[in-house]
């Protein structure tokens, strides 16, 4: 009977995921005042996947630490959507039910990976939503967040500094330990980034502001460079070249842009020597499947063996991928839930990126436009190097899934992303166009 169970939840599971994935491109597609019933569709299948994955880990595990773990998810979700609505009525809905339909994904297969780290992700995402509440109200009501642009250059670059001093991780510095807490600065640091750029650009894109804001830019990624943490780099290094098209419209400065990441990744080949394993496991990882082409090789293997409904939840083997709880999860949820579900997942993903583009084009202030598209460039860049990753179709570059990865410095950044990006969405009828500091109309 167990054993049927398992068999036939894989099929469901897997069509119920593609089904909430219809529905948020439908959702986008529909009216914004016609979309009740696609809320409401995505509302009983979040629930049912969430309801129907726990269900599994109770039955396989025979522990009663799964059915209360699951009701205070249950209760931290249901929260999370009535307090949005009920405060922010105007937010995108459709942006919220993603967020959290990825947050239950990422629970269930941490909590399938290593239960107390489960417990800890689900503490951090709440003391976070608490915080991230406040923030669009917060932001609509202080005009002044985007006259700060050198403060969160400042607040930035101190903070890579410290990185600096950090403790290693796989040879890269990337934790700052306080106490038994230990966090990741750049995931944060891409939140001042993106307002920096935005702030500058919302003063001045005269050709000396350009040239200052370029070399502070320039400075993020080195800093992270000498930090050897190179899909940091990267990301910021994408999301400045987008926000600079946006703010100028030239297109040469994205010729410059990438001409100069040609360059940069040739330095970074021959001057750093794990950047280089990555690249020669990346072309023939079967060669070195016993050293350092084992992760890969691994969560290749897995997404192979998986195939299109997977082995089933808890059936699977996950755990034989090094570090997959973090940089590879795509592998590992791929291996127990198929590649249709994880097909659909990345879907989802790519659904906030439209999302988040939609809510950039109908920003009424450059600022605000600027913050929008800065992350969602950073998002969406995220996810790419995630996936991208995982199924050898770029090199690896150790950054994480945001909501589904484990990681409570990822998961509080994306939150707080979020936040800012329903802010924009909920301010975008209150808005007037500003070109230099100073307000216009906006051209049709």
């Amino acid at each position: 009977m167990q054993s049927l169970l398992f068999n036939l939840s894989k099929y469901v599971l897997a069509f119920l995921m593609a089904f909430y994935c219809l529905s948020g491109y439908i959702g986008y597609t529909t009216k914004e005042k016609k979309r009740g019933t696609i809320y409401f569709w995505q509302y009983l299948l979040g629930f049912l996947i969430h309801l129907l994955c726990y269900s599994i880990l109770y039955v396989a595990y025979d522990d009663v630490k799964y059915i209360f773990l699951y009701v205070v998810e249950f209760i931290y979700f249901f929260v999370v959507i009535v307090v949005y609505n009920l405060l922010y009525p105007k937010a995108s809905k459709l942006l919220i039910n993603n967020m959290c339909m990825l947050m239950a994904i990422g629970f269930v297969m941490i909590a399938r990976l290593d239960y107390d780290k489960c417990v800890k992700q689900l503490v951090i995402a709440a003391i976070s939503t608490i915080v991230t509440f406040i923030i669009p109200a917060l932001f609509k009501k202080v005009k002044t967040f985007r006259n700060f642009a050198w403060i969160y250059c400042g607040i930035g670059l101190v903070l890579l500094v410290i990185l600096l001093l950090g403790n290693q991780v796989f040879g890269a510095n990337l934790t700052i330990s306080i106490g038994e807490f230990s966090i990741q600065p750049a995931e944060f640091v891409k939140i001042t980034f993106v307002l920096f750029v935005a702030s500058a650009f919302n003063q001045s894109t005269d050709f000396r502001q350009i040239v200052l804001v370029s070399i502070a830019a320039g400075l993020h990624c080195l800093l992270l460079v000498a930090a050897t943490d190179l899909g940091a780099a990267l990301i910021f290094f994408i999301c400045y070249l987008m926000m600079l098209y946006l703010a100028t419209r030239k297109a040469r400065y994205l010729a410059c842009g990438f001409v100069a990441f040609a360059g940069a990744s040739a330095l970074a080949y021959q001057a750093f020597s794990h950047v280089k394993a990555r690249v020669t496991v990346w072309l023939d990882p079967w060669s070195y499947i016993d050293t350092t082409g084992y992760q890969i090789t691994q969560a290749l293997f897995a997404i192979g063996m998986g195939s299109w409904f997977g082995y089933g939840l808890t059936l699977g083997a996950p755990e034989k991928i090094p570090v997959a709880i973090k940089d590879f999860m795509f592998a590992a949820i791929t291996e127990e839930f198929g590649i249709i579900f994880s097909l659909a997942l990345f879907l989802v993903c790519l659904n906030n990126l439209i999302l988040m583009m939609n809510i950039a084009s109908r920003c009424n202030t450059l600022f605000y436009r600027l913050v929008a598209v800065g992350l969602g460039v950073t998002y969406g860049f995220q996810v790419f190097l995630a996936v991208g990753g995982s199924i050898k179709l770029i090199p690896m570059t150790g950054v994480t899934i945001p909501f589904v990865s484990y990681g409570g410095s990822s998961l509080l950044s994306s939150l707080v992303m979020f936040a800012l990006i329903n802010a924009m969405y909920n301010m975008r009828h209150d808005e007037r166009e500003t070109v230099n500091g100073k307000e216009v109309k906006k051209e049709r």
